[in-house]
């Protein structure tokens, strides 16, 4: 059986799933900020705690489903910045980019359950006093600017080859044909 060749660009559905993430991302980056902000013996955390929590689970899916995606749909061949080094770099960063996504959605996940969150926002408990009380806030801390830190370069590198480049890269991520 004969390999295909890599396409040239994303499918619809690759390119779909990576423009929603990162609305999402970008969404829970502003929630999360102005949510804690809110002191947690304020009512009015909970709304935005609920938001927050329900964006990230979106996230974890989209990410699962983009992972799944790359897996059935072999993604276009890299192109090379013409240096090895960034080329090693851009490689590691996106993957980076989903670990630490991955990541940032667990250990949400797991604050949530070691502080009883979902009783609060069923309105059965009180938030704890702080949530730098559990583990994995100090993850959760972590690893939000880390993920910051690996969007900007992953912008820096697209727009590197947008237009320092001139190769066409960001070609293979636009939505519609």
């Amino acid at each position: 059986m004969s390999q295909q060749p890599a396409p040239s660009r994303y499918r619809p559905l690759q390119v779909s799933l990576h423009w929603l993430t990162f609305l999402l991302i970008a969404a829970e980056f502003v929630v999360g900020k102005n949510m804690s902000r809110i002191s947690n013996d304020d009512v009015g955390k909970i709304a935005p705690l609920a938001i927050h929590m329900m964006i990230g689970v979106l996230i974890l899916l989209a990410v699962i489903i983009r992972i799944a995606a790359l897996r059935k749909f072999p993604p276009p061949e890299p192109i090379s910045t013409g240096n090895a080094a960034l080329d090693v770099l851009a490689k590691l960063t996106h993957g980076a980019l989903y670990l630490f996504t991955l990541l940032m959605a667990l250990s949400g996940i797991i604050l949530s359950l070691q502080a009883g969150v979902g009783k609060a926002l069923l309105g059965g408990g009180a938030l704890p006093a702080d949530f730098l009380d559990f583990t994995a806030r100090a993850l959760h801390g972590f690893i939000a600017p880390s993920l910051f830190a690996l969007i900007v370069l992953h912008v820096v590198g697209a727009l590197y080859h947008q237009l320092v480049l001139k190769d066409g890269l960001m070609e293979r991520m636009k939505v519609g044909k």
